[in-house]
């Protein structure tokens, strides 16, 4: 690599760029024109900020991968790529040269796409608009060294733009842009892993979630990072002089590559619909069961008190006694459960001085636990009592449960609590709600279920 020829590389796609104003104005003003769009489509604030850092990693993507597979395919086919490579010039000198120029573009870009969210859209982060900027010219590089090597198995600008569904449109689907990853079926979880663009959009949320630069964000970028540096090694690696007939492994290739991402897309697609129609999920659930308080049933000082987490308890046995205040023989009032049951809280230590009906500790029958669900307001009409429900316990995820709805409470949680106000604005936003359902375990695979418990239930839909 010679870095005057990189420079002279970059400085000459810089100009091409510069002297066709269409693909300026595609790479510089259509992202920010389509925030602008998507911002009078959502009147939610909260859903147009997750929305937007979503976007602003998707539209450098998605515009460099685009430009840079047709611009590298027409340098090929006018004959210049050849004539370029007959000089000193390396391969790598040529693509790292695109990838300077492009990165300068992209950073043009974010810095407008940005400058429109923030500045005209109210767009909020806690993390800074430099980061937002940095992670988004980071997945235009990535777009960039995706689209230098998908080039090679074009041999026309049609089949280039061709790759664009194949290539882009899996990842953007599978990317977590329309429907949750956490929502999506666990194979297609799982399959988002391997895709780039999902650990950019994920910088991304990080950077929307906490001003904190935390392990999760750095993870992320670095990723993003080791996947265009990859690609730029492949395309390196399959770079041709002139456009003609592919090898006999690069035809192949050219077929099946883009039919099994196109067909991946589509499963992908067509599965996370049919899940989201089959069934009304959240992963806001936790086992639970009766709380049986245990009261002070006078007042005085609580003595011989031995009962700790864990403890099974049984109806009417003597727990501790309380010594009561103000008498001069200093009686005791016996402390009793009130029924059977395994005690999970405790509030009260040997000593304490309590007063009639204070709490000292709850006991829980762990052979009769459920799960409670909180189920968002939109979607509770989906729920009734006798529904059939899956269940998984994170702390017991290679067991599956299964369930059914007991009850539906008519009350949302906090329903009376006043509605937020946004930190930045100072507006109030719309929450929407949860309901509360409760959910008999049908079969608990003797497992020790304990209240507290974080699962995630998915109820069938009639």
């Amino acid at each position: 690599m010679t870095p005057r020829i990189v420079a002279a590389t970059a400085r000459r796609v810089l100009l091409q760029l510069r002297s066709d104003r269409r693909t300026v104005a595609l790479l510089v003003l259509v992202p920010a024109m389509l925030l602008v769009l998507t911002h009078q489509m959502i009147d939610s604030r909260p859903t147009f900020n997750r929305l937007a850092l979503s976007l602003l990693g998707v539209f450098p993507f998605t515009t460099m991968f685009l430009v840079t597979s047709v611009a590298m395919l027409r340098e090929r086919t006018s004959g210049t790529l050849e004539r370029l490579l007959t000089t000193p010039m390396a391969k790598l000198d040529l693509l790292l040269g695109y990838g300077l120029a492009f990165a300068l573009a992209a950073a043009v870009q974010a810095g407008v796409t940005c400058g429109v969210a923030y500045g005209l859209l109210g767009l909020y982060t806690p993390g800074g608009a430099a980061l937002v900027i940095g992670v988004a010219v980071l997945d235009a590089v990535l777009g960039m060294a995706i689209g230098l090597l998908v080039s090679a198995f074009a041999t026309s600008e049609f089949q280039a733009v061709q790759f664009m569904p194949a290539v882009v449109m899996p990842q953007i689907l599978l990317g977590g842009l329309f429907v949750p990853r956490d929502q999506m079926a666990d194979w297609l979880d799982h399959l988002s892993d391997g895709l780039p663009l999902t650990y950019a959009m994920d910088a991304l949320s990080e950077v929307g979630a906490t001003a904190v630069i935390t392990d999760a964000l750095i993870r992320d970028v670095a990723v993003v990072a080791i996947c265009a540096l990859v690609a730029l090694a492949l395309a390196a690696a399959t770079l041709r002089r002139r456009a003609g007939r592919l090898p006999r492994g690069g035809r192949r290739a050219l077929i099946l590559v883009p039919l099994a991402l196109t067909a991946a897309s589509v499963v992908a697609a067509v599965v996370t619909v049919g899940d989201a129609r089959a069934y009304v999920r959240t992963d806001d659930a936790r086992i639970d069961g009766d709380a049986l308080p245990i009261r002070a049933p006078a007042t005085g000082t609580l003595v011989n008190w031995r009962t700790t987490t864990g403890n099974a308890v049984h109806a009417g046995e003597p727990l501790g006694y309380i010594e009561l205040a103000g008498a001069f023989s200093r009686p005791k009032m016996v402390v009793r459960a009130p029924a059977d049951g395994t005690v999970v809280v405790t509030d009260a230590t040997a000593g304490d001085y309590v007063a009639t009906g204070a709490p000292l500790a709850v006991a829980t029958d762990l052979t009769r636990v459920r799960v409670t669900a909180l189920v968002d307001e939109t979607l509770i009409d989906e729920v009734q009592v006798g529904q059939g429900v899956d269940i998984a316990v994170d702390a017991f995820p290679d067991v599956p449960l299964t369930g059914v709805v007991e009850d539906v409470r008519r009350s949302t949680v906090d329903a009376t609590a006043p509605l937020p106000a946004s930190s930045a604005t100072g507006e109030f936003q719309k929450v929407t709600q949860v309901v509360p359902v409760r959910v008999a375990i049908l079969d608990r695979h003797e497992l020790p279920l304990v209240p507290g418990m974080s699962t995630t239930v998915r109820i069938y839909r009639r």
